[in-house]
């Protein structure tokens, strides 16, 4: 394969990502501005999509929406993990329903954080609003801080760069503590992050064979991530959980 064929390939790829839980139906405008790729790049990748019967055109609109292949595609990569899901999925949502916090499953993907599964009892309106298939920023979150704290080092040097970009005003700040949460992971294995005011989250990785990386969190208002709460139980939970992965797909986590 050519490498204009090449990014050719990775440029449609991005467009299928632009949409998510939330966001089902996008025009070219959205597409271009969520890409940042031209409106003519966009419009000529749609088409192609189209043809493809990746997309699908809503009939007298603009708008552009993911057709039943996509589903496929979605339910094949959850096909993938079922024996690891069939083994942790009773325990967080045990967890979720004893300590009435959020109990979540999810992967990296490019610069943010994929929810695979979540059991949500947690208070809250930000929380209640998340579910699976949904994408967080994993600059900012436990889940992307622990994700970026198991990724070989120069993909993990890359990935901040492009993260703190991102944010000019914040950028040295957000640098420094995903800094901080990588050393703590590497040191005791797990990490915590607030990505709203009054939000507590901590976060456990882990490696399967072959390199892809999953996150186990709990996350709660203050109130109900306290510190012996997190200590004495949230953090045996995540754990136990990557245990249970790994003996569903190999050998421990790194």
């Amino acid at each position: 394969m050519d490498s204009s064929t090449n990014r050719t390939m990775l440029r449609g790829l991005s467009l299928l990502r632009a949409f998510r839980p939330g966001f089902p139906v996008l025009t070219n405008r959205d597409l271009a501005e969520s890409t940042g790729l031209a409106r003519s790049t966009v419009s000529r990748l749609t088409g192609a999509l189209l043809t493809s019967g990746l997309l699908r055109q809503l009939p007298g609109t603009e708008g552009y929406a993911p057709t039943a292949a996509c589903i496929s595609l979605g339910f094949a990569a959850l096909q993938s993990l079922s024996g690891l899901r069939e083994r942790v999925l009773p325990v967080m949502e045990e967890a979720a329903d004893a300590q009435q916090v959020s109990v979540s499953l999810a992967i990296p993907d490019g610069d943010e954080m994929i929810y695979i599964d979540t059991y949500r009892k947690a208070r809250g309106e930000t929380l209640q609003k998340i579910a699976p298939g949904a994408r967080i920023p994993m600059e900012l979150t436990a889940l992307g801080h622990g994700a970026l704290s198991v990724m070989p080092a120069d993909e993990r040097h890359a990935c901040v760069t492009r993260l703190a970009s991102k944010h000019a005003k914040r950028a040295e700040q957000i640098v420094e503590q995903i800094g901080l949460n990588v050393t703590h992971c590497a040191a005791h294995g797990w990490c915590r992050a607030s990505w709203f005011p009054g939000l507590v989250s901590v976060a456990r990785p882990m490696v399967l064979p072959g390199g892809l990386i999953l996150v186990f969190n709990c996350a709660g208002s203050v109130e109900q991530m306290n510190e012996a709460k997190i200590r004495d139980v949230l953090l045996p939970l995540l754990f136990q959980l990557t245990e249970l992965a790994a003996q569903a797909d190999g050998p421990p986590p790194r």
